[in-house]
């Protein structure tokens, strides 16, 4: 049987079956309004699910969201704040792989940063940073990261020269270098070792108050080391270069320099 008539589409002006949701909707915006003060946006209709029972919404603003059972304070706060370092790495295909030698450490900046705090209930519920005072900027890190072959003995060499500076780099650098260019062994290290503890404590910046002499082999002048480099002042690897040098030129080995200094107090 055919159908009389037509099926009416709605009008523009339909409203929608579920008249629960303006009302929902202005209650979970009043709910979140009345909670922060302002301080978080309320949730609109379009985030939350499309239906929603609205006694229990009701219930739950009632019960949560009622601002007279509230305390909401605000208030501004300076703190200091360390500001972290970058680290910057190189690598080095002269520096064995798994070393890491720091050229440069770094160092935390420190700042003092103002902020706007609320809080509910004595509970902090939002902060906003308002101004930043840097007083000390963040010093870089420079990493040399070996990636060369450990056993290569030119790679050993500058491994412990990027290890100087220190005592017992100083020495590590040493032992390795007089055993690879003057052929001598743990026996002549021990005696090197003796020898120029007695002189400098291996100290690259030592200077005899009076004499002038300078450096690790306690060279006089001090200025004798530029012959192997420019740097002999600063580079503990230049002064003990110079020094076994100057060691087999005048003694033959350390252990002969050693005798003599024992002889006469000086090498």
């Amino acid at each position: 049987m055919t159908q009389r008539g037509r099926h009416r589409a709605p009008g523009r002006h339909a409203r929608p079956k579920n008249h629960n949701v303006p009302l929902r909707s202005a209650i979970v915006a009043s709910a979140a309004v009345l909670l922060t003060g302002g301080i978080t946006a309320a949730n609109s209709y379009e985030q939350a699910p499309p239906y929603i029972d609205v006694a229990a919404l009701v219930i739950e603003s009632t019960v949560s969201y009622d601002i007279k059972d509230h305390s909401l304070t605000s208030s501004v706060v300076t703190e200091p704040v360390e500001i972290g370092f970058e680290t910057s790495v190189t690598e080095d295909a002269t520096i064995a792989a798994g070393t890491d030698i720091v050229k440069q450490a770094g160092e935390t900046g420190l700042a003092e940063i103002t902020y706007q705090v609320k809080l509910l209930d004595g509970n902090e519920v939002s902060r906003v940073e308002v101004s930043r005072v840097v007083n000390s900027e963040p010093i870089t890190e420079f990493v040399i990261r070996g990636t060369g072959d450990p056993t290569d003995i030119a790679v050993a060499l500058a491994t412990a020269e990027g290890k100087t500076g220190t005592k017992s780099g100083n020495k590590e650098y040493a032992k390795l270098w007089i055993n690879q260019e003057h052929g001598w062994g743990e026996k002549q290290f021990s005696c090197l070792e003796t020898l120029w503890f007695r002189e400098s404590n291996w100290n690259h910046k030592a200077t005899n108050p009076v004499t002038g002499a300078y450096g690790i082999p306690q060279s006089l002048p001090g200025r004798k080391m530029a012959s192997i480099a420019d740097d002999w002042k600063t580079n503990p690897a230049t002064q003990i270069k110079w020094g076994a040098q100057y060691i087999e030129k005048r003694y033959d080995t350390p252990c002969e320099a050693l005798d003599f200094f024992y002889d006469r107090n000086w090498y």
